[in-house]
């Protein structure tokens, strides 16, 4: 069942433009490869971080639980391959506007923030991944404060 979730999230959210040979990652995966490279940032994916990971992508890709599970282990093995941010980054800021970026940045910061510790790793990879994304110190300053609001 989870293989063919899986498979079934690879053709929907994976690959945009077959047609032409190339692999152009959706903003849904890119997304989630970016959630899974912070909750990983601290050597491990701890059980909180992974409920609010399954509940933000949930809600914010409209997808159910067993859908954002699938999406996130699809996640996980491109960002265990992956080389650099680059690529994910490219297409998050062809995709988004400046606003989701922003909430992109927030929704990394209550990853980081779930276990109730912000570790320097965790603060280091939000940072690389707001300047990848061309968000403004102050528009990173008030993603960690409305994400410590509605965590902390």
């Amino acid at each position: 069942m989870i293989k063919s979730l899986t498979d079934f999230l690879c053709q929907r959210l994976a690959i945009k433009d077959v047609s032409a040979g190339k692999r152009e990652h959706t903003l849904e995966l890119c997304t989630a490869i970016l959630m899974m490279e912070i909750a990983l940032a601290d050597s491990g994916i701890d059980p909180q971080e992974h409920t609010v990971i399954v509940d933000s992508v949930s809600e914010h890709f409209l997808l159910d639980t067993q859908q954002a599970n699938a999406l996130l282990l699809l996640a996980k093995q491109y960002q265990q391959d992956a080389n650099s941010l680059h690529d994910f980054t490219r297409v998050l800021n062809q995709e988004l506007t400046r606003e989701e970026k922003n909430t992109v940045i927030e929704l990394l910061w209550k990853i980081a923030a779930a276990d109730s510790v912000i570790h320097k790793y965790e603060e280091y990879f939000i940072r690389k991944t707001s300047d990848l994304l061309y968000v403004s110190h102050k528009d990173f300053i008030r993603a960690k404060h409305r994400a410590s609001e509605v965590t902390g």
